[in-house]
């Protein structure tokens, strides 16, 4: 697999974000990340649960948990439409800080590991009145990646993104980090951390966050611009709080807007903050279940200039 050259760098010399993207294998393109947006749902419900997957355990689209056994007001995950399957690669990543993960590896035709996805547990909103404690902890982390503060919830999400990093390394295959919301800033924190700990690497790193938090200041504290992380930010135009016209805008990667009527592009709608103030719901990971996420991408790339003269290294 090729490695998009994120060397220590000023902005101004880092990669054009398309790149990372036009790089992925094209699984990941036309339909994995369809897929991972429904897996995001599937961890919060197998942690709302208190589920153990174990390594080994494969995931497709019969995996969806029952109604009953998810407590809160969120609703299960419908994995009916997912395409691919997946194997658990450990067991979840808790170490009862309040970070919670599962990695799971993408499975080729023959069942081999064709990619490596960390998916972040999201915000515990939806448990409020069985978590309450649990809420107050995410609180704590969404503050610290705005502040770049550490914590012992960041501390083992670093432990977690290490680890996926070496089976990665060892299946000498992508990792991707992946998250919406709290969990999205999550997904990008990891990348930015394995990309400062790992300058020479023989893997793909990057994120895939859906209106992630905002992480700006916790990736600068490991001594990186926010340039040289590279991922995919899906942003809703109508959301208000991360979204193109929201008051904590997400700066990183490449900027997949999605619009209102469910296309997606290069560029944001014309709302104004106004207009997205009434439309709150729009941040939530549902509100993505209806939307192409490989339409919206290919929508963006074909709108953006081709990344020749940007070099890939192993």
């Amino acid at each position: 697999m090729v490695l998009l050259a994120l060397r220590p760098a000023m902005a101004e010399d880092a990669p054009d974000p398309s790149c990372f993207a036009r790089a992925l294998p094209a699984e990941v393109r036309d339909y994995r990340l369809d897929d991972v947006k429904r897996l995001t749902g599937w961890v919060f419900d197998i942690a709302a649960a208190h589920r153990t997957p174990a390594p080994g355990d494969e995931i497709d689209h019969h995996s969806s948990l029952r109604e009953a056994s998810v407590p809160g007001f969120g609703g299960i995950t419908d994995l009916g439409a997912l395409r691919g399957r997946y194997r658990v690669m450990r067991p979840p990543f808790d170490e009862g800080h309040g970070y919670y993960g599962i990695e799971l590896g993408g499975l080729d035709d023959q069942g081999a590991v064709s990619q490596i996805y960390l998916i972040n547990r999201l915000f515990r909103l939806p448990i409020l009145f069985h978590d309450p404690a649990g809420v107050a902890t995410d609180v704590v982390t969404v503050g610290a990646m705005l502040t770049g503060a550490r914590t012992e919830a960041l501390a083992d999400l670093e432990a977690a993104a290490e680890a996926a990093y070496a089976d990665a390394g060892g299946a000498q295959v992508p990792l991707l980090t992946v998250g919406q919301s709290q969990a999205g800033g999550e997904a990008q924190l990891a990348a930015a951390y394995l990309v400062a700990t790992h300058p020479r690497r023989s893997v793909m790193i990057g994120f895939v966050s859906l209106n992630g938090a905002r992480a700006n200041a916790a990736i600068r504290r490991l001594g990186l611009s926010t340039a040289q992380v590279q991922g995919i930010s899906f942003l809703k135009d109508l959301d208000p709080g991360m979204g193109p016209h929201g008051v904590m805008r997400d700066a990183l990667g490449l900027r997949v807007h999605i619009h209102p009527d469910g296309s997606g592009g290069p560029e944001a709608g014309d709302q104004t903050f106004f207009d997205a103030l009434v439309h709150p719901s729009e941040h939530l990971l549902d509100r993505f279940m209806d939307v192409s996420l490989a339409d919206a991408l290919k929508n963006t790339l074909d709108g953006r200039a081709s990344c020749d003269g940007v070099a890939s290294a192993p």
